[in-house]
């Protein structure tokens, strides 16, 4: 239809696809592949041809994923923060490929892991919507993911698995997260401490020891902070996260609903958790705030030179 050229954005059909393992999204421009010369397989994923009417550089475009209840799972721009979530385009025709993954969890920060991190969830069979966005146009399209059809699973059942390894990769996230929150707080209170002077801030000083000794506390049930090689994860009982990346990786293994057992070691794991984020929350909200009160109180210079 020439009438397709006449418009500033305009998204094509999407044929349906079918949920497979592996990735799908192209290379950056810039980034090192094969020789232009070779061939190249069809892509692993959701494939959208897209038509931008005089974009450039500064253009805004941006793609959201939206899963079957219309929450969105993950917007991609040549702005994003991310690498792997940026886009390149052109002024006509274009193409993006969605590789059917959900965002993973938290990065481990160079932490030693038996079990590793966990990576990402790939979306379950059904229908979907993207929306693409080219300045103040917008134009939403549907697509299926059709089920892998060598295995029996049902939708209901990957809908099960996908939703239950979600569960997992967002409590191990928040695990993450908690570590490195306790993490930046002791290295700002031992950098304000070192600097003090110790005349007439004993009480600040002794507090400061107090937040740090709870919060390492925490974190040691959260982690396994001897693990500083390879071989200390033999040497050393792993800890919640690495726990729960572990059981992130019985429930990714197969095509099949999450089992009794991994449903029970989960709600435990996460109960155990619980404890440790509940601890860190109330340090967060009344230790820290004391002792910030204590250092406002004491009119403590931020900037001076010991003697």
């Amino acid at each position: 239809d020439a009438s397709v050229l006449n418009k500033k954005l305009f998204v094509f059909d999407v044929n349906d696809v079918y949920r497979s393992e592996g990735g799908g999204r192209r290379g950056r421009r810039g980034q090192s592949g094969p020789p232009p010369n070779t061939g190249e397989n069809p892509p692993t994923g959701v494939v959208f041809n897209y038509l931008l009417k005089d974009a450039n550089d500064s253009s805004k475009v941006s793609i959201t994923i939206f899963d079957k209840q219309n929450k969105p799972i993950k917007t991609f721009s040549k702005q994003a923060k991310e690498e792997s979530d940026k886009i390149d385009f052109d002024n006509g025709l274009n193409q993006f490929v969605w590789d059917m993954n959900y965002p993973p969890a938290e990065g481990t920060d160079g932490m030693i892991l038996w079990n590793g991190g966990i990576g990402s969830v790939k979306a379950a069979p059904g229908k979907y919507n993207a929306r693409f966005r080219y300045g103040h146009d917008s134009v939403d399209v549907a697509f299926v993911i059709k089920p892998n059809p060598n295995y029996k699973m049902t939708e209901v059942d990957y809908d099960a698995q996908v939703g239950f390894l979600l569960q997992v990769r967002d409590k191990f996230s928040e695990v993450q997260k908690a570590i490195k929150n306790i993490r930046a707080l002791r290295t700002q209170v031992s950098a304000f401490t070192s600097k003090m002077d110790t005349t007439g801030t004993k009480g600040i000083k002794k507090m400061a020891d107090s937040l740090n000794k709870q919060i390492t506390k925490i974190e040691e049930a959260l982690y396994q902070t001897k693990s500083k090689s390879g071989q200390d994860v033999l040497n050393y009982p792993i800890r919640l996260n690495d726990k729960i990346a572990g059981l992130y990786g019985v429930a990714a293994s197969g095509q099949n609903p999450p089992s009794k057992q991994v449903r029970d070691v989960f709600a435990e794991l996460s109960k155990e958790a619980d404890v440790q984020l509940e601890k860190l929350k109330k340090i967060m909200d009344t230790d820290l705030k004391t002792l910030n009160r204590l250092i406002n109180e004491k009119q403590v210079p931020v900037i001076g030179i010991k003697e």
